[in-house]
């Protein structure tokens, strides 16, 4: 009886044994070379492998460039490259804006006003900065306010204005500081006698810079 208990034990045994086996198996198709620990870790089963489709025409390889002919490196993008740089001398432009500036000034019984072509330099540095740093501001990044920009050029004056303006088109500049309180009382007031304007164009932005002093 006892040998009978110990065979059917030890049936019991082998055939838990291959089920454990056979679970792992399945789980893992590929045995570690370690052997498992008493807690297995959790496998997911493999999923069914889709069916082979249709072989596909191979399409050519992208021609590779000559290995003798050098490759330019390619540039990064400069924002100041889209800026053209102004003009060193006074432009048609710009000088229209003088003479438009100078008819209201006659129109309201005042002095026109002179031409000051360190003025103009400023009024086109500051257009250019505005322009090229992306920005419309009177206080520039770069060279402070006009106030700061005259005496780094050792301009003496006893009274200093700006109007700025961002436009799509030059002719509306004037237009724009005209209608603007604050604009057109640097644009009529007495006691000015010095002007200077400069122009730079950034894509289809046009930056105009008046720069006002009294000597």
């Amino acid at each position: 009886m006892r040998r009978l208990s110990a065979v059917v034990l030890l049936i019991v045994l082998l055939a838990a044994s291959g089920v454990q086996a056979s679970a792992w198996e399945w789980w893992a198709p590929t045995l570690p070379s370690t052997p498992p620990s008493s807690n297995p870790p959790y496998w997911q089963p493999s999923l069914p492998v889709n069916p082979t489709p249709n072989p596909q025409p191979n399409p050519q390889p992208n021609p590779q460039p000559n290995p003798s002919t050098p490759i330019q490196p390619v540039q990064p993008s400069n924002p100041g490259s889209q800026v053209p740089a102004p003009s060193a001398s006074l432009t048609s432009e710009e000088q229209q804006i003088i003479d438009q500036v100078n008819a209201e000034r006659i129109k309201s019984g005042k002095a026109p006003l002179q031409i000051d072509y360190t003025l103009v330099a400023l009024a086109k540095k500051k257009s250019y900065d505005m322009a090229v740093n992306s920005y419309f501001s009177h206080v520039s990044p770069t060279y402070g306010t006009v106030y700061n920009m005259l005496d780094q050029a050792g301009v003496s004056y006893s009274r200093a204005g700006e109007n700025i303006a961002q436009t799509g088109s030059v002719s509306r500049a004037h237009t724009l500081f005209m209608n603007s309180e604050g604009h057109r009382a640097n644009i009529l007031h007495s006691g000015y006698t010095h002007i200077g304007v400069g122009i730079a164009k950034r894509g289809t932005s046009y930056y105009v810079t008046q720069i006002f002093i009294k000597r």
